[in-house]
């Protein structure tokens, strides 16, 4: 428990120095290109704590293969920080498909086949004392 404790508390210090500094790391690449060639953003959800960004759920489209893929991208504040980090996609009908370990910027790409389907998807970063979630309603159908 104390080495948890301390994790968190180291953590959420550095999480809150990096946004006081409004530090911005190099970004690897941008949701696009984590997903390939083809795939447009269709949606987006931020997960922050009260008063500091730290990540952003992405969710593509390939029109021409009919895959959705989702990212989870680390956001300035936490880029660069081994976080655990997530990136889940359910098609309607099938299992979902997740990637959740350590990152320091992102987790996924989580692809799947979902033309004339809807999709349930979402992300996590856990940062700071805390887990921030966030998983969507049945949408993005057809």
């Amino acid at each position: 428990m104390r080495a948890s404790v301390r994790r968190t508390t180291v953590v959420a210090t550095a999480t809150a120095a990096l946004a006081a500094l409004n530090t911005t790391p190099a970004s690897a690449a941008t949701p696009a290109e984590i997903c390939g060639s083809g795939y447009v953003q269709i949606d987006t959800r931020t997960l922050q704590n009260s008063s500091t960004v730290l990540a952003r759920i992405h969710l593509l489209y390939n029109a021409a293969n009919g895959n959705n893929c989702v990212v989870t991208v680390h956001a300035p504040a936490t880029a660069g920080f081994p976080l655990p980090t997530g990136a889940w996609l359910t098609v309607q009908g099938s299992t979902t498909k997740k990637d959740q370990r350590t990152y320091s910027s992102y987790a996924g790409p989580v692809r799947a086949a979902a033309a004339g389907k809807c999709v349930r998807w979402g992300g996590m970063i856990e940062a700071g004392v805390g887990e921030y979630t966030y998983t969507s309603p049945w949408e993005h159908c057809g």
